[in-house]
């Protein structure tokens, strides 16, 4: 995982919204032990329409990776890349 000065460059290559900067604050706070969407619409104030959307645009990005999570193969859990 980078550290906040080689965050802080990549971030400013890529231009973010305001849910995806908040998302990936979130992913980054809890690490590597990952979120799930619905975890994700409990701690943000957003459409779960628009989690969706930035969740997509930062894989996109490459900021984040998506595992299959192993209690519910339906789900995926997100972790910062």
């Amino acid at each position: 995982m980078m550290n906040e000065k080689e965050l802080e460059l990549e971030l400013k290559n890529h231009r973010l919204t305001k849910s995806q900067k908040k998302i990936l604050g979130i992913l980054r706070e809890r690490g590597q032990k990952g979120v799930t969407p619905k975890q994700l619409l409990t701690e943000v104030p957003f459409a779960p329409r628009t989690v969706r959307y930035a969740l997509r645009r930062l894989l996109k990005k490459k900021l984040i990776r998506r595992i299959p999570c192993l209690l519910d193969m339906r789900q995926w859990i997100y972790i910062p890349a």
